[in-house]
C-alpha cells in the first residue's frame, strides 16, 4: 500500500520543477474547465460532478464544463484524460473501477491508474442498499438468509459493474449463503429483472435504488453502512442486521493527468474543498443519500490505495479473473 500511495505522490509531483511559466499557478485557471465523466448522463457520478461543478465554476469564475466520454467501464473516459495537457485544465472524475478495479479485470489497459494519474480530491460517496424484489418471500434480512440457506444456489445476484459484482460476492460472505451471479450491462435491466422476479438479489447504490423501495416496487434488507442515511431512515445498517464488515461505498474523485504541476494541484484541491463545504451543494447531494467529502490529495491518494488493497484481496479470493466480467 505505501508504495501504491509513493507512486500517486510522486505522479502528482512530477514534472513540477519543469513548470515552464506558460501558466504560472497564480494565473491558474486562467480559461474554462474540463471535466469528464466516463460514464453516461443520469447516474450518481454524473449528479455529483454536475452538482459540484455549478459551484465550482462560481467560486473560481471560469466556466466548468462537463462532458460524458461512456464506454467500456469507464476506460474510454480515463484513457482520453491521461493523454491530456498536464496542466490542471483536464480533469476526470475517478471511481474504485477506473482506479483500482479495471486493472483487475482487463489483462491490458490503456492507462495505468498508479502512472497516469494525479489525485486531486475525494469528491462524495453514498452506500449501496441491497434489495430484494416480491418474488423472494423474505422481509428482512434475517428472513433472507434463512431463505437462501434453506435453498443453496437456487437463487441469484445481479450485478451492473465489476464493482457491485465484488459487492455482491463480499456480501455471500458475510451472510454465509450462496447465490449465483448474473451479469448485466447497467443498473436498468439489473432493476428490471429483479423487479420481473428473474433474479433474487441486487446491490446498487442508493439513487438508483431508493425510489423503488419508496414506491414499494423493491424490498431493502439493509443499507452497506455502519449506520443509517439520512434520505432513507427506515433501512437498517449492515450491523444492525448482523453482518460484519459490509463497509461498501459507490465512491467519486478528481484526478488530473500525470505530471501537472503540485501548485495547480494545490488550488484545484481547494477549490474542490471550497465547492463541497457549500451548504447548497451539501443539500443537494444529501437528498440522493450522498455524503460530501473533501480533504487533501495526499488523504485521496491513501484512500485509493487502500480500497485498492481490499478489492484486490477479495478478487484472488472469488476469481475473479481478467476478462471474467
Amino acid at each position: 500500500m505505501k508504495k501504491t500511495v509513493r507512486l500517486f505522490a510522486s505522479a502528482a509531483l512530477a514534472m513540477g520543477a519543469l513548470w515552464n511559466g506558460h501558466a504560472s499557478a497564480q494565473e491558474f485557471p486562467s480559461k474554462s474547465l474540463q471535466i469528464v465523466v466516463p460514464f453516461p448522463p443520469g447516474g450518481v457520478a454524473d449528479l455529483v460532478v454536475r452538482t459540484v461543478a455549478q459551484k465550482l465554476g462560481q467560486d473560481i469564475k471560469q466556466p466548468v464544463l462537463v462532458v460524458n466520454k461512456p464506454g467500456a467501464s469507464g476506460i474510454i473516459g480515463a484513457e482520453y484524460v491521461a493523454r491530456a495537457p498536464a496542466d490542471g485544465y483536464t480533469l476526470l472524475m475517478a471511481n474504485l473501477p477506473i482506479m483500482s478495479i479495471n486493472e483487475l479485470q482487463y489483462a491490458s489497459l490503456p492507462y495505468s491508474a498508479a502512472r497516469d494519474f494525479a489525485p486531486v480530491i475525494l469528491l462524495a460517496d453514498q452506500p449501496y442498499i441491497i434489495a430484494t424484489g416480491h418474488s423472494v418471500p423474505a422481509k428482512t434480512m434475517k428472513d433472507f438468509i434463512a431463505y437462501a440457506r434453506g435453498k443453496p444456489d437456487a437463487l441469484t445476484f445481479g450485478s451492473a459493474s465489476s464493482s457491485t459484482f465484488l459487492a455482491g460476492e463480499l456480501f455471500k460472505q458475510r451472510a454465509g449463503i450462496r447465490m449465483a451471479h448474473i451479469p448485466y450491462k447497467g443498473s436498468a435491466p439489473a432493476i428490471n429483472d429483479l423487479l420481473g422476479g428473474h433474479i433474487s438479489l441486487i446491490l446498487d447504490p442508493v439513487i438508483t435504488l431508493l425510489p423503488h423501495v419508496q414506491a414499494g416496487k423493491l424490498r431493502a434488507l439493509a443499507v452497506t453502512s455502519p449506520v443509517r442515511i439520512d434520505s432513507a431512515p427506515d433501512i437498517p445498517s449492515y450491523k444492525e442486521v448482523g453482518l460484519a464488515d459490509l463497509d461498501i461505498t459507490s465512491w467519486q474523485g478528481i484526478v488530473a493527468p500525470a505530471g501537472t504541476p503540485a501548485p495547480v494541484i494545490k488550488k484545484l484541491n481547494e477549490a474542490f474543498n471550497q465547492a463541497l463545504q457549500s451548504p447548497e451543494v451539501a443539500t443537494r447531494l444529501k437528498e440522493q443519500g450522498v455524503s460530501t467529502k473533501g480533504g487533501s490529495a495526499e488523504a485521496f491518494a491513501g484512500f485509493v490505495a487502500s480500497e485498492s488493497t481490499r478489492w484486490a484481496t477479495l478478487a484472488k479470493q472469488v476469481d475473479f479473473l481478467p476478462g471474467k466480467l
